[in-house]
């Protein structure tokens, strides 16, 4: 399994657009693809203003279909615009699988 932890600085004004829309982006990716195992988000008790974001996948390629949805390539510049500098990705990797390589350019 491949499992991706992305934290986000959201303004107060865009946090809850931002909920709205990763949380579409969670139901959408968890009724149409199998190989996402989980989809969740949650904003920061202790850091107001934050927003984290987990994804689990299959593997590799189950991250790769899901990078190539409808949903997801329509919601990157969204969220992006709704967000305040880069987000931090941090990936992990099931020993014994192969990690993500390909990266998206944000």
């Amino acid at each position: 399994m491949i499992t991706f932890v992305v934290t986000m600085r959201v303004a107060p004004h865009n946090a809850e657009a931002l909920a709205a829309l990763i949380g579409e982006v969670a139901r959408l990716s968890l009724d149409h693809e199998p190989g996402v195992i989980h989809y969740g988000y949650g904003a920061g008790v202790d850091e107001p203003g934050t927003l984290v974001v987990v994804e689990v996948y299959a593997d590799a390629a189950a991250q790769a279909a899901h990078m190539q949805t409808d949903w997801v390539r329509d919601s990157l510049p969204r969220s992006m615009a709704l967000i305040e500098g880069k987000p931090e990705i941090r990936q992990y990797a099931t020993p014994g699988t192969q990690p993500v390589t390909a990266r998206v350019k944000l």
